[in-house]
């Protein structure tokens, strides 16, 4: 990647919409599980949440299926902005700038959006609001590390996972952080990882049976305690636990637990995650996910089982 894209430290993932087909079952999720206040609800009847001073994190509208709708990318230059933007085009994503209402809708000065690898819609923004009260969460006290570094992480699956890799590092400037090829029972998994500020990765991509595009989503904890708490909350409320808690191994070193949300994808939860030198970092390839824990339940087992199943016999969409 030529030293013109690296955008380092000026991006970052500032939000993430998801379309759900139960905004009610989320409302409880997010209130009793990830311990985040009340949503505010928009006109369209979209709930955003927050996890910081900002005005939401995520945004969830009513669909009839479950799965990611956009990945906010937020840059603070206009020259930023513009070279993203030439970056896409050049890459046959065909940027579209967003108008008023819909930078509105997002809370944004600024907004435009492209397709990237596998259908994901990105959006580039400018300005992402605050809000008008302090954040406060009665169940995660010690708040959660966001700011400079974004809401935490999304990880997507992919058809070619360095081809998507590829695509992301040259249009969005992000930085290859390590790669991944593990041996899950009867599955290969292909990653990368890519990071674009100090947090070890803000997108990943794997290569893996998943019936969303969505793999998971990762908020990260400011105090390790909040990470405990967590993991006893999720097993008193009977929520799916996919990977036990364990720990990455470096560079990350993130503590962390995995369960399904009510949407189907998996959410993490950590805390401690290592930080990356901009400066000095150097990209990796790991062959194992974690140095202790996170063992995979059955629920975990049966979500790559059945979503390989079906994609086996899924049949080709019409155009």
């Amino acid at each position: 990647m030529s030293q013109e894209h690296d955008l380092f430290g000026r991006l970052r993932l500032a939000y993430l919409a998801l379309r759900v087909s139960d905004l009610g079952e989320w409302k409880r999720f997010a209130s009793e599980m990830l311990g985040v206040p009340d949503p505010a609800v928009r006109s369209d009847g979209a709930l955003a949440y927050r996890l910081d001073d900002k005005v939401h994190r995520f945004v969830l509208r009513k669909a009839d299926s479950d799965d990611v709708d956009a990945l906010g990318w937020e840059v603070d230059s206009e020259q930023d902005f513009k070279a993203v933007l030439a970056r896409a085009e050049q890459a046959g994503a065909h940027p579209v700038s967003g108008n008023e209402d819909e930078a509105k809708a997002r809370h944004v000065a600024r907004l435009a959006h492209f397709e990237g690898p596998d259908g994901v819609r990105n959006e580039l923004v400018m300005g992402l609001q605050s809000a008008p009260t302090a954040f406060q969460s009665t169940l995660v006290p010690g708040g959660f590390r966001t700011g400079a570094m974004g809401l935490g992480h999304a990880v997507l699956v992919a058809s070619d996972a360095q081809a998507a890799g590829r695509f992301y590092r040259e249009v969005l400037g992000m930085r290859l952080s390590q790669d991944m090829a593990v041996r899950i029972g009867p599955f290969d998994i292909k990653g990368v990882f890519l990071h674009c500020n100090p947090r070890h990765h803000s997108l990943a991509l794997f290569e893996l049976p998943c019936k969303t595009r969505l793999q998971h989503v990762m908020i990260e904890a400011n105090e390790f305690r909040d990470v405990g708490v967590a993991w006893e909350r999720a097993r008193r409320l009977g929520i799916p636990i996919t990977l036990s808690l364990g720990q990455h191994p470096e560079p990350d070193c993130m503590v962390s637990f995995y369960g399904m949300t009510p949407s189907g994808f998996e959410f993490e939860i950590g805390a401690d995650g290592k930080l990356i030198d901009g400066a000095h970092f150097q990209p990796i390839t790991l062959h194992k996910t974690s140095d202790w824990g996170h063992h995979p339940t059955l629920r975990a087992k049966w979500n790559l089982i059945s979503a390989a199943v079906s994609a086996k016999f899924r049949r080709p969409s019409v155009a």
